[in-house]
């Protein structure tokens, strides 16, 4: 079998199929991205298209997180409690570190955070939020999950973990994050919007089947290469077997006697 391999034909079959089946696995891999941007463009898209609404008409306090609220476009109005301000250290935005500032929006169903904006470093004196009742504007996003290190100093916090703010800001707190894109009392002064993050959309089915039918492809033409070695490889066992038991017979044929009187 191994010998066969080496042979220049089948050397050349191998190098063609290697080839065929890179092609097949990077063309697929290539269907798969096509189909997660697909996905997530829909999503987007799907998100955007939703009205405007009050905070309270799309969730309550404590209600758990759906799926169809990220990204959602929001109004709520409240009055900031600015001596609850956080820092959320280690962010990046656009190439730059620094932390997110977040200040509780307390609202007559309950309070909810708002991420006012990005801002570089950890200073520490942090933007002010405006005073009096506030309307703000933005898209709703989820709460994260506690970050291990060591603890920080107030108000700096490594996380936006709702499950502990629920036991330190007073009140009922929603639980979705508002990620404030304006503010009725004007622009935030020394802050930067932070833009939605990218939503975790599902394939695009159409493309999705595209890549599956690429390695399908691959696939196929590995099972074509191993059936065409293997029927050449048996073609050449039974002719060996043929000549062999053809041999053998021509041995165990008896020699022919000489006639009486024909001349030696």
């Amino acid at each position: 079998m191994f010998r066969r391999l080496l042979t220049p034909r089948w050397v050349g079959m191998l190098a063609a199929l290697a080839g065929v089946v890179a092609a097949c696995v990077l063309l697929g891999l290539w269907q798969l991205g096509v189909a997660r941007d697909s996905g997530r463009q829909d999503a987007v898209s799907a998100a955007s298209t939703l009205e405007r609404a009050p905070l309270q008409q799309v969730t309550a306090p404590h209600r758990d997180f759906q799926a169809d609220y990220s990204n959602r476009a929001v109004t709520v109005t409240g009055t900031y409690a600015a001596e609850r301000t956080l820092l959320v250290v280690d962010r990046r935005l656009g190439g730059r570190v620094g932390s997110w500032v977040v200040t509780p929006l307390e609202t007559q169903g309950g309070t909810v955070p708002v991420l006012r904006g990005f801002v570089d470093g950890t200073p520490t004196d942090v933007p002010q939020p405006p005073s009096g009742v506030v309307t703000v504007t933005g898209t709703l996003g989820p709460g994260e999950s506690p970050r291990d290190g060591a603890p920080l100093p107030a108000p700096r916090v490594r996380s936006i973990d709702l499950a502990s703010l629920v036991n330190e800001w007073p009140g009922e707190l929603y639980n979705v994050v508002v990620l404030a894109s304006a503010e009725s009392s004007g622009p935030a002064t020394g802050l930067t919007r932070v833009p939605p993050p990218d939503l975790d959309a599902p394939l695009n089915l159409r493309n999705a089947a595209y890549a599956v039918q690429w390695w399908v492809f691959g696939i196929f033409a590995i099972w074509m290469w191993w059936k065409m070695f293997r029927a050449e490889e048996q073609a050449e066992q039974q002719a060996e077997q043929q000549a062999q038991g053809l041999a053998a017979q021509q041995a165990d044929e008896p020699v022919a006697a000489p006639r009486e009187g024909a001349t030696t």
